[in-house]
């Protein structure tokens, strides 16, 4: 887990030191990504795997000739646009899963 990019989303935890920002950031891993949040997690990813087919579906199979785009192009479109935003975007979800778990555990430890 690389804490200088992750921290940059926890302002809060920029005050502490570094060894103390991972550590935090460990156990909010640990706590979000528990076993019995692993159904949700699995349904998260699914409908995230459906998505990211579906648009890729569509735009090799639908948009891609009705643009006039060669296969290559359109494969080209679907490396270069969506797998970049779907990264995006899995990220953003992992950060706001991880959000209320340090927000949980700096409350515990300012108690």
């Amino acid at each position: 887990m690389n804490v200088r990019l992750l921290s940059k989303h926890f302002p809060q935890l920029a005050e502490l030191p570094e060894k103390e920002q991972a550590a935090i950031l460990q156990q909010a891993h640990e706590r979000a990504y528990a076993p019995e949040r692993k159904l949700t997690h699995w349904r998260g990813n699914i409908i995230s795997l459906v998505w990211i087919c579906a648009v890729s579906l569509f735009i090799a199979l639908v948009a891609g000739p009705a643009l006039g785009l060669g296969r290559p192009v359109t494969g080209g479109i679907i490396m270069v646009v969506v797998l970049p935003i779907f990264m995006v975007l899995r990220h953003r979800q992992y950060v706001a899963q991880l959000r209320p778990e340090v927000d949980a555990i700096l409350a515990r430890t300012r108690d």
